[in-house]
């Protein structure tokens, strides 16, 4: 009996052996292009349907593009541990090229395995040293790590070797850092280039907070208003604007804000914390501490919130323009 078991499963891995490979080469490479159009236009699921089929073929051995292609599009969707194990399977096949050792790089990032993200950089930045994408990945890696001013320099070393070949996001990830280092001139500068060479929604959200904190509501305004007027990340916009407008009194302006979006935004704490400020400022505190605890509910650690409560929970002690610059602190 055991080994007619064994004669069944030979003979199983033999059929599956000689029908692995489903398509012709032609075909082969017709669906890695079309996987690669998706990929292209985010379609990172449709495209990764399409790689599913081809990495089981016998044409993936030779074609190892196909494992990075995978582990790229699963990198963007966050599923790093599958992302991880395809792309040691190109390196098994390519151990020399280090385009997958970037990539695994960039995989650890999203693992938060960042000294392993940054060994494998560095080791593409020793085999070459002019890679200016490479340094924008290491200043990536510094920047996850809250190690800003070593993230400035590879954004400036990225920059430097691009040799004038700038991308977008070396003068906007530059620009996080400037940020967080609370230089938000430079950081203004670097996200308003950014835009010259790329549009991105996160760089127009960044830029209405600068303008918050930095007294200059009208130009603030125009950003949201950019992004609300196209319907592009909406309640974000909308939240930003609503800051501005109470800053400057118009209370009117954040109601009909907060009520464009309060259907959609009941689990963003950020819309809670945002219209209990609102609600304090019009003096109707009982609503006020509704949504205060909504907010809290949503995101406990946030200390706005742990703040807004102590002051609900002492009327008296209300300055209402410091309620309004909370959020600039």
């Amino acid at each position: 009996m055991k080994k007619l078991f064994l004669i069944l499963i030979s003979s199983l891995l033999l059929i599956s052996n000689l029908y692995a490979q489903s398509f012709s080469y032609e075909e082969f490479v017709n669906k890695y292009n079309e996987a690669s159009i998706l990929y292209s236009q985010k379609k990172y699921v449709e495209s990764i349907k399409i790689l599913d089929q081809l990495v089981v073929d016998d044409f993936a051995l030779q074609y190892p593009s196909v494992f990075l292609s995978r582990a790229l599009a699963l990198n963007y969707i966050g599923k790093y541990e599958e992302a991880k194990k395809d792309i040691e399977k190109c390196i098994e096949l390519q151990p020399y090229a280090l385009k997958p050792i970037f990539v695994r790089s960039m995989i650890s990032i999203g693992l938060k395995d960042y000294n392993k993200a940054l060994d494998d950089i560095n080791y593409c930045l020793n085999k070459n040293p002019d890679w200016a994408d490479a340094y924008h990945q290491k200043g990536i890696i510094y920047l996850n790590e809250k190690k800003y001013p070593e993230a400035l320099k590879c954004f400036d070393d990225a920059l430097i070797s691009s040799s004038g070949n700038y991308k977008a996001e070396y003068f906007s990830d530059r620009a996080f850092a400037y940020y967080y280092m609370n230089k938000l001139t430079d950081a203004k500068n670097d996200f308003l280039y950014s835009l010259t060479l790329g549009e991105n929604d996160n760089v127009y959200l960044c830029l209405i907070d600068i303008c918050y904190k930095t007294n200059q509501y009208e130009e603030g305004l125009k950003y949201a208003d950019t992004l609300i007027e196209n319907k592009r990340c909406l309640e974000s916009a909308v939240i930003e604007r609503s800051y501005i407008y109470l800053s400057q009194d118009r209370y009117d302006e954040v109601k009909r804000d907060l009520d464009l979006i309060s259907k959609t935004v009941y689990s963003n704490s950020s819309f809670h914390k945002v219209k209990c400020i609102y609600c304090i400022l019009t003096d109707d505190f009982s609503v006020a501490k509704e949504e205060i605890k909504l907010a809290q509910t949503l995101n406990p650690a946030d200390e706005d919130v742990l703040l807004l409560l102590d002051i609900l929970n002492n009327p008296t002690k209300i300055d209402k323009q410091n309620i309004k610059n909370l959020t600039k602190l």
